[in-house]
């Protein structure tokens, strides 16, 4: 995911291609394979995981991108195909011979393993193979699978095979990175690369320094003819900036121009803690120097903790990176800019950045401003635009200030000097264009719907802003869903309860239809609470893998229990009940009141319920163990290859948290009495 920029886009696509990958693998492994062949499968899936790594990294070689474009998820669908789905499909196929092993009751307890894989998996990324890197990690992962194998099968070739795959796991990062800087076409040549809980990041040697994360380019240092003019600019939009926080200038090297302001502090963040701490020694002595001054405070933290260092800002400035994700779309937030609120002077002021042209404000671009606008229009009573290549919200209370007059601001910048060398006053006119900025303004005068945590409208918007950039096609599909798409959703989600209504009055749901349903729901609550999570808290990947640790610990105990009953089947319309009253609380906004808390519990415990409805679906339907698990487990990871388009790119960006869990809560509802009979036609 995060090789092709990490939208949201990428995160349904992703999850959705690697169910739908181990659907079909496991569907095929009904009839197909024998236990031997299955017992070597997971040196299989490494292997071809491994190679899908690579493939992404060349993405931009392979798709033949231009130096320097972003290969984005709309650019190279086929190539996230070839990537991902055939480690999925070898993981698929091995799970029907490998439950029949098991005995009768071998395909709960089979997706309890499973389970305790996955629990062992998240637990190993959040502590040490997030910061080794996927090459090394990789390695790693396939040496102690091959060593395990070699033990049980007494083979030599393969314990040599581990031995080599082990010996290379530190050398495979750099041989990785470095062909991953070629691949790119990024231009210099590489001079470090690094791990952080976000991100790779890929230093070019300089000057300029410029810095890579994750294939985007973060920042690139000096720039003193665009970044260092809009920064000292920006400090003029306040009278006397006294208190300063500032989110995303370091990167850019914004924050070497605001640090020569007399301001009492100037707490600067970065969206990467980690970055933040290796920026001094990748840009050099005056980024140095900057961060050293005293009134400077650099906090390796997060924006919304950082938020509360201080209950007096004069001037907030927001420069990091449009919403894109819903951890990007947390400092766009109405309930952001509250607590901002709160935490300012009744003079303050504070500053957005959009990265939206005021020549393109007709489609998406447009849209994704207006949103925004709207959502700062709420809390403060005086919004302002200033044009450019990237717009600027200037917005503050009644006692604010605000002005963009050019006039007004060369003579705040004479009076700043030395602290305003590097802006010449014949430029403030040319970065502040008054009609531009009137008619702009005009522009964005009607209110629009607003950008909150249970609704992030700007998220779509931003992704498609960013996809639509090398795919201009996907724009105006974006814009037509993103208008209509509630009422889409709510078509799309009718039609569904009421096919389970049929199904009801004049038959039954097939146990892999049953299946599809659970597997929807659970992938439903899945993404629900990781959305939840970054909405509020800022998930990164490490912080992904525990929670998903939690919820795969809860599948497996809930499977292994289950898998225990003489009768486990007929608690599946009880799990289902059970699991609408998660939607409902989810519906009802418990886990956005306490996050920390009710996230990882409410995890678990979809899990638990995941797991119980699974012990009993494997038992339904004619056939042994390897037919009935093999076609249950299928049917329940295509189910969770729908959620993951449905919910994780569309629903949850248009409709919005609230909405799509009740969704799930009316879908689970309506597949109670329909299970019932299902139940009554197998038994």
């Amino acid at each position: 995911m995060a090789a092709m920029g990490g939208s949201e886009m990428a995160w349904g696509l992703v999850m959705a291609l690697w169910l739908t990958g181990m659907a079909v693998g496991a569907r095929s492994g009904v009839r197909l394979g024998s236990t031997d062949i299955a017992g070597l499968l997971p040196i299989v899936v490494l292997v071809l995981a491994g190679a899908g790594v690579v493939l992404l990294r060349a993405a931009p070689a392979v798709i033949g991108a231009a130096p320097g474009e972003t290969v984005t998820t709309a650019s190279a669908v086929w190539l996230w195909f070839l990537a991902i789905v055939p480690a999925a499909v070898a993981g698929g196929f091995a799970f029907p011979a490998l439950a029949n092993t098991l005995g009768p009751k071998g395909g709960g307890t089979a997706y309890a393993f499973e389970g305790l894989g996955a629990l062992s998996g998240g637990i190993a990324l959040t502590v040490a193979l997030l910061y080794i890197g996927a090459a090394a990690a990789l390695c790693l992962g396939f040496g102690a699978v091959a060593a395990i194998t070699a033990w049980l099968r007494r083979s030599a070739a393969l314990a040599i095979l581990a031995a080599a795959s082990l010996a290379a796991a530190v050398p495979a990062g750099e041989i990785l990175a470095r062909a991953s800087w070629t691949w790119s076409g990024h231009p210099g040549s590489l001079q470090s690369w690094f791990e952080t809980r976000h991100q790779q990041i890929l230093v070019s040697d300089g000057p300029p320094t410029s810095v890579y994360g994750d294939g985007k380019l973060v920042g690139s240092y000096p720039d003193p003819y665009t970044v260092l003019p809009r920064a000292h600019l920006l400090m003029l939009l306040h009278p006397q900036p006294r208190r300063v926080l500032a989110v995303g200038c370091v990167s850019d090297g914004s924050i070497e121009a605001l640090a020569r302001y007399p301001a009492d502090r100037i707490t600067v963040v970065e969206e990467d803690p980690d970055l933040l701490r290796a920026l001094p020694a990748l840009y050099g002595a005056e980024i140095e120097a900057a961060l050293k001054r005293p009134s400077v405070q650099a906090l390796e933290t997060d924006p919304l903790r950082a938020l509360e260092q201080a209950d007096d800002w004069d001037l907030v400035l927001l420069l990091d990176g449009d919403p894109t994700t819903l951890r990007n779309n947390r400092t766009r937030t109405l309930e952001f800019l509250h607590r901002c609120q709160a935490r300012m002077r009744l003079d303050g002021i504070l500053v957005m950045r959009v990265g939206v042209s005021d020549t393109y404000i007709g489609g998406v671009g447009g849209r994704l401003l207006s949103v925004l606008a709207s959502t700062v229009r709420q809390v403060f009573d005086q919004v302002a635009v200033i044009p450019g290549e990237e717009s600027v919200l200037v917005a503050g209370g009644p006692q604010a200030e605000i002005t963009i007059d050019p006039e007004a601001l060369v003579r705040r910048l004479e009076t700043s000097e030395p602290a305003g060398a590097g802006l010449m006053p014949e430029m403030v006119p040319l970065l502040v264009d008054r009609d531009r900025s009137r008619d702009l303004t005009s522009r964005l005068s009607l209110d629009s719907e607003l950008n909150t945590i249970s609704l992030p409208r700007a998220v779509l918007l931003a992704g498609a802003l960013h996809e639509g950039r090398v795919f201009p096609g996907l724009i105006p599909a974006i814009a037509t869903l993103e208008r209509a798409g509630l009422r889409y959703l709510a078509a799309m989600l009718g039609i569904t309860v009421l096919i389970l209504l049929i199904f009801t009055a004049f038959s039954s749901l097939t146990p892999g239809a049953t299946a599809a349903t659970v597997g929807f729901c659970s992938m439903g609550w899945w993404l629900l609470l990781i959305a939840t999570w970054q909405s509020t808290s800022g998930s990164v990947y490490s912080e992904i893998g525990a929670l998903t640790a939690l919820f795969m610990g809860g599948l497996a105990a809930g499977s292994m229990v289950a898998s225990r009953m003489m009768s486990p089947e007929r608690c599946i319309p009880g799990v289902l009940g059970a699991g609408s009253v998660v939607s409902v609380m989810l519906a009802a906004g418990l886990a956005l009141a306490a996050p920390l808390v009710t996230v990882p519990i409410l995890l678990a415990a979809a899990g638990w319920l995941t797991g119980a409805a699974f012990a009993g679906l494997a038992r339904m339907g004619p056939g042994g163990t390897r037919r009935t698990a093999g076609i249950a487990f299928a049917a329940d990871e295509a189910g969770g290859a729908a959620a993951a388009i449905a919910i994780g790119v569309f629903a949850i960006p248009v409709a919005g948290l609230t909405l799509t869990a009740w969704g799930l809560a009316a879908l689970q509802l309506a597949a109670v009495p329909a299970v019932i009979m299902a139940l009554r036609k197998v038994t």
